[in-house]
Order: structure tokens, then sequence, then C-alpha cells
């Protein structure tokens, strides 16, 4: 079995299918490593490249305007997720906030 490719640049970080990324997800909950590696046994890359992709996912939301945006609509929240699992993360690691709010609304 081919595991997944440590990420050495944003660009590199693999996509993951929605499932993989929003099972058991709670954004409102500080997320341990220990416990995203248990996740994923077979595959600490794989742990390592859904951190890298929450961590994205939250520092979006902790944008200003990002919040009352999210709130506006209940499944933005959700669809923000599902686009996050697989979104292209720009050279400081996160995701190009207005590319990403783009990809949201388009789903």
């Amino acid at each position: 079995m081919h595991g997944t490719e440590f990420p050495t640049r944003p660009c590199e970080v693999a996509a993951l299918t929605v499932s993989e990324f929003t099972s058991e997800l709670d954004s409102n909950v500080t997320v341990s490593f220990d416990h995203v590696c248990r996740r994923f046994l077979d595959d600490a890359n794989r742990a390592l490249v859904w951190f890298i992709r929450f961590r994205a996912l939250t520092a979006w939301r902790e944008r200003g305007d990002v919040g009352t945006w999210l709130n506006a609509s209940p499944l933005r929240a959700e669809r923000a997720c599902e686009v996050a699992a697989s979104f292209e993360l720009n050279q400081e690691w996160e995701f190009d906030a207005e590319a990403f709010r783009s990809a949201v609304e388009r789903l």
C-alpha cells in the first residue's frame, strides 16, 4: 500500500475525500494530533494532511468577515468543510479567502 506523501510545500498537501475530512469534525473543539492519528492508523502523513487542512479552515473561519457570512446560511459551514477537504492551499499554508468563499458559494 502506498501512503500519502509528506507535504513539504503547500501545493503538495494531498486532497482528502469529503468523508475523510468531515467525519467526526467539530470545528468548535480543540483537536489533538494523537486523536487524528488514531483515525489514520496506517498513514501518519494523511493525519498530517488532515491537520493542515483543518488549520487552514480554522484560519479562514477566524477572519472577521467570514463569521457573519457563514451564519447567514445554515449550509455554508457544512459546505466550507466539504470544500476544505481538497481545496488548494496558498503559500501561507492557508486557503485564499476570496477564492475559498467563491468555491463554497458555487457548491
